[in-house]
């Protein structure tokens, strides 16, 4: 897998047979939302490829697209029409990831509190959230599902074929013991929230309807957010852990073992700040988004 940036907007390129979750075929998705851009992955990589010095082959299909770019990537694509002659190789230069430490992570959070955009839907969630702190009304519950999912990009709204809005409010309202449970940062909700919800794995949803919770109402920070952009990031921070094993913890709803792996990365690095998980996200989603 390889993340390129097309536009501003970061894909997951995947050769065939390595996100099986999604399609057993070369694809790219969008990193924020997991989601293929379909109908639009080759214009989206027509552009990306030229600009890189490979001209498309005519009438070639999806997959040699995805295929080219991930060997562009690599360093080893076919140049179809020679680059231009003033184009000089580029030399190894460091790594493109902040060292982990307490003062790249507070910085990190500095500057998404301080964003004109995401600062403010943060304030938006702990307000809507702190207005309406139970979960014990259906319309209560989506309401605060559709914040969270609108300001994160969670895409509920695409899965409306297998699970509404209702429904997703409808299974949180019916959890027992939901606001005891999620202000102890029980990890088990994450589970039942992401398995219980028809066809579709909405690990990424739960993780961070509990974590604003946790966070926002109870002041504590017992969660940690999973995403595209966590998946992608995440192993270049940890040894032994890849990106297969990370999807393997979603498909299996897992997240214990996701959760506890993040609070060990913090432990072994010397990361003791407050609020270290959920400033440890915005320093994997900010720097890397």
């Amino acid at each position: 897998m390889k993340i390129i940036r097309i536009n501003g907007i970061e894909y997951a390129l995947y050769p065939a047979g390595e996100n099986t979750d999604v399609s057993v075929y070369p694809h790219m998705v969008m990193v924020s939302s997991g989601e293929i851009p379909k109908g639009n992955q080759k214009r989206l990589l027509t552009d990306f490829l030229r600009a890189n010095g490979v001209t498309p082959i005519k009438k070639a299909n999806t997959h040699w697209y995805i295929e080219a770019a991930l060997k562009l990537e690599s360093g080893s694509a076919a140049v179809v029409s020679a680059p231009p002659k003033n184009q000089q190789k580029k030399q190894p230069g460091p790594s493109p990831y902040l060292l982990l430490n307490e003062e790249n992570i507070e910085e990190q959070d500095r500057l998404v509190k301080a964003s004109s955009n995401y600062g403010k839907e943060s304030q938006i969630i702990h307000d809507v959230l702190n207005a309406s702190p139970k979960n014990t009304d259906i319309n209560t519950v989506a309401m605060k599902a559709a914040v969270i999912d609108v300001t994160n990009s969670t895409h509920l709204s695409q899965h409306k074929s297998d699970i509404s809005l209702y429904d997703i409010a409808e299974l949180i309202v019916r959890i027992k013991d939901f606001d005891e449970r999620v202000k102890n940062g029980d990890p088990e909700l994450v589970r039942i929230i992401a398995k219980n919800t028809g066809a579709k794995n909405l690990f990424s949803f739960a993780s961070k309807y509990c974590t604003y919770h946790n966070v926002e109402i109870y002041g504590r920070d017992d969660y940690s957010i999973f995403d595209g952009i966590v998946k992608a990031v995440l192993p270049h921070y940890l040894n032994g852990v890849t990106q297969y094993k990370i999807e393997t913890w979603r498909q299996t709803y897992n997240y214990e073992a996701f959760n506890d792996c993040i609070g060990k990365l913090l432990d072994d690095n010397g990361i003791h700040i407050p609020f270290r998980r959920r400033k440890f996200d915005h320093f994997l989603w900010y720097a890397n988004r």
